[in-house]
């Protein structure tokens, strides 16, 4: 036997279908003679006649019958194939709008980028790092990282932990002055605290009363504008610890210090948690931001 072409089996099975070559070349947007040319070859490859040749056209023998009803069954499976193959391929494609915040963004999940769009290099991300809480009923964003937990019924609420605070400043800031030995020492050393809008936030309260008023050099609302000032060595702030291990100059000021912490959690829609990009996505988030 020959070796066998699977093209020439398309051939056939058009062939057998329409009952003429033809029929099959119209359908198959070819024409006679090439019909013809792949029946032969199949017929060569098998040793066998597939087709009698008679006045109304071409009739299956009873060899071509068996072969006819055994590709049939291929040509389904190969479809199956086909379908489960370039579904998946769309299913983890499209745009998804992931909200959350700035300081998480740039410092934990940007990072690690290039290993998600390396896995899903046809899923779209648009970042959404706004200050104003977005509303997922509404379509403002598919999925966010938030740090309270919402109780809208129509949403999925999936918990990531704990972030846990810590008193941080650089080595150019102990450099210049030197390090509190304990909290009560924070009086006397230069304060970065948050702004007027997350002023009232526990650990920016626990700040404030740990640390002298006029030794409070700079506020501001904005995580990456404290995160920057403390590294170049503008005075001591409170960081995530997540944010260390891709800013190595952070310095932790006594560990043992208990700061008030914050849930993290991940939100989306229930009405889209059944598609493939939306479960990429949660699935790189929840291995990106693991808190304790």
């Amino acid at each position: 036997m020959n070796s066998l072409d699977w093209d020439d089996f398309r051939y056939f099975i058009i062939t057998a279908e329409t009952g003429s070559l033809t029929s099959a070349a119209k359908k198959l947007g070819s024409n006679q003679p090439t019909v013809g040319r792949h029946i032969d070859a199949l017929e060569a490859a098998l040793g066998t006649k597939l087709f009698q040749r008679s006045v109304k056209g071409l009739i299956l023998t009873e060899e071509g019958e068996f072969v006819f009803e055994q590709t049939q069954a291929m040509q389904s499976s190969v479809l199956t194939v086909q379908r489960k193959i370039q579904g998946e391929k769309l299913e983890f494609s499209g745009t998804v709008r992931v909200a959350l915040p700035e300081g998480l963004c740039l410092e934990v999940l940007t990072p690690l980028l290039p290993d998600f769009y390396h896995q899903y290099p046809h899923i779209n991300l648009i970042l959404n790092v706004s200050s104003n809480v977005a509303n997922l009923t509404k379509g403002e964003a598919d999925i966010a990282i938030r740090l309270f937990r919402p109780k809208d019924a129509n949403l999925v609420v999936k918990n990531l932990g704990r972030m846990l605070l810590g008193l941080y400043s650089s080595s150019n800031y102990i450099k210049r002055y030197g390090s509190p030995a304990n909290e009560s020492e924070l009086k006397n050393h230069r304060i970065i605290s948050y702004g007027d809008q997350l002023s009232t936030l526990p650990e920016n309260q626990w700040l404030i009363e740990h640390s002298n008023l006029s030794s409070c050099v700079l506020r501001s609302d904005n995580t990456i504008t404290r995160l920057r000032a403390t590294i170049s060595g503008v005075g001591i702030s409170i960081q995530p610890h997540i944010f260390c291990p891709i800013n190595p100059e952070l310095v932790p000021i006594f560990k043992q210090v208990d700061l008030p912490s914050h849930k993290v959690w991940m939100v989306y829609h229930k009405d889209l948690r059944h598609l493939g990009r939306i479960r990429a996505v949660v699935e790189f988030l929840t291995t990106v931001f693991q808190f304790q």
